[in-house]
């Protein structure tokens, strides 16, 4: 099982008291390599600083995730079995150590837009990493649109409604979902169980390989 975890142009600078040591010759998926560097000299990044991507990113999933005082257990199991998209480094980890670089998908590269730099790669790339994986997306469905998930056993999505509408951003609430299934261990035929503040899964939905999940709260808590 693959969780798919989204990027995050919002970045921290905080030092950590721990110094994080690496370079694009350690990240994971070394073939992304030569793109990573072209990057990397391109926007003049520097390599001095490094922190890893829990610590780094700092939107709303992970935020909300708070990775830093999960158990760690939970931890292991989330770096274990989670991919994380960069537009700076393509695929990394959830601990991979990665410079300050605040980029989103619509930068530009030489007059691509860091989507399309990715994309032909990505999807080329995921064909033999989802190889008769269960897939679940934490993703946003530009993030999405990046990959390609033909080669997966099934693919497993989210969706969240509060008070009977739909969540239209719903990254806080992916990351409850990660943290309980990770903290329960739950394999994917136990994801009806998945519950947090006030919501839960209140119908599962399948296709030929896809699964919805569809949870809803009354949000008295979020």
């Amino acid at each position: 099982m693959l969780f798919l975890l989204g990027s995050s142009k919002v970045q921290s600078r905080i030092k950590l008291r721990e110094s994080f040591t690496g370079g694009i010759e350690v990240y994971p998926f070394q073939e992304l390599t030569p793109k990573r560097a072209e990057l990397i000299n391109y926007f003049d990044v520097s390599m001095e600083e490094l922190s890893p991507v829990w610590r780094r990113f700092k939107n709303s999933f992970w935020d909300s995730l708070e990775f830093w005082v999960l158990p760690p257990p939970v931890q292991s199991f989330i770096q274990e079995f989670s991919l994380v998209l960069s537009p700076l480094l393509g695929l990394i980890k959830v601990d991979s150590p990665i410079p300050y670089a605040p980029l989103s998908w619509e930068e530009k590269c030489k007059g691509v837009k860091l989507k399309d730099w990715w994309k032909g790669e990505l999807k080329a790339y995921c064909q033999k990493l989802f190889q008769g994986q269960t897939v679940v997306s934490l993703l946003g469905k530009r993030e999405e649109e990046l990959l390609s998930f033909k080669s997966a056993s099934q693919v497993v999505k989210f969706e969240f409604y509060k008070k009977g509408k739909k969540v239209m951003n719903p990254q806080r609430h992916r990351a409850y979902a990660l943290r309980y299934i990770a903290e329960k261990r739950l394999s994917v035929e136990e994801f009806h169980r998945i519950n947090f503040y006030d919501y839960r899964v209140k119908d599962v939905k399948k296709t030929k390989k896809t699964i919805y999940l569809i949870l809803e709260g009354e949000g008295a808590y979020l």
